[in-house]
């Protein structure tokens, strides 16, 4: 961004740091969550599984769910006797974080110079968009993301509120944002048959946003957790959990 520009409404800020490395991790932790059943546990596990229980907010389970790890990323220098913090020296000069060299002369200073700063707080939530942009359009990772969220849906004991007599989640309306934003990731078309829907832009029915893991198998009410079906495909599916499409269309056409 050039200095004094504002930035456009609905934009995120490119930086490129290690986008792709923080990707990775989080797609390789949510592939084989058994290697990392731990960490995994200190996100979903307890209390805090009410987190992805909430219905359609715009920073997503999985904005929740990148944060965390990205902090432990960018973090784990802190503590190592290395007083050269490469990889959080680079997060900070590139996201233009302002720091006092003693904060990175051992963990209590770093933590209170980060419980302090406001600045390091949105630095992490401007890389979380970033690793966001990469994960969010693909939908085979985000059903693997879903049905891991769900395992501790189905075991929580919290958010009687939300739930139904089942325990499933209870059904809400689904918000025109999080309909707009499937809409335009799936390009228009049914992600089953790959029929466009395009003539139906201004209609966005409800019935066709469908839930990945349906809320019968305790999905979440979370836009990662949605996809674009036509009538015909939605009403085939109807609340079993069935893979999604891997087919996308390409970037360049043949």
């Amino acid at each position: 961004m050039n200095e004094g520009r504002p930035r456009p409404e609905n934009y995120y800020e490119a930086r490129g740091f290690s986008v792709y490395y923080l990707a990775n991790a989080v797609f390789n932790i949510v592939s084989s969550p058994g290697a990392y059943l731990r960490g995994i546990e200190d996100i979903l596990g307890d209390m805090r599984v009410l987190t992805p229980m909430r219905s359609f907010h715009r920073y997503t389970n999985l904005h929740h769910f990148i944060r965390e790890i990205s902090v432990d990323i960018v973090t784990e220098e802190v503590d190592t006797i290395d007083p050269g913090h490469r990889f959080l020296r680079e997060f900070l000069r590139i996201f233009t974080v302002p720091f006092p060299e003693e904060a990175l002369e051992g963990e209590d200073s770093f933590w209170d110079f980060a419980r302090e700063s406001g600045r390091f707080h949105d630095a992490l939530d401007e890389l979380t968009d970033e690793v966001f942009h990469v994960l969010f359009g693909d939908v085979a990772f985000l059903q693997k993301f879903n049905r891991l969220c769900a395992d501790y849906i189905e075991m929580a004991g919290f958010g009687d509120e939300l739930k139904t007599r089942r325990g499933t989640l209870k059904r809400v309306a689904i918000p025109v944002w999080a309909r707009r934003a499937i809409f335009y990731r799936d390009k228009g078309e049914c992600r089953a048959c790959k029929r466009s829907l395009a003539a139906l832009i201004n209609r966005l029915e409800t019935e066709r946003y469908d839930h990945i893991v349906p809320l019968a198998c305790f999905g979440a009410n979370d836009v990662t957790n949605l996809q674009l079906l036509c009538e015909p495909c939605n009403l085939k599916k109807s609340a079993s959990e069935e893979p999604v499409s891997r087919l996308y269309q390409r970037a360049i056409p043949s």
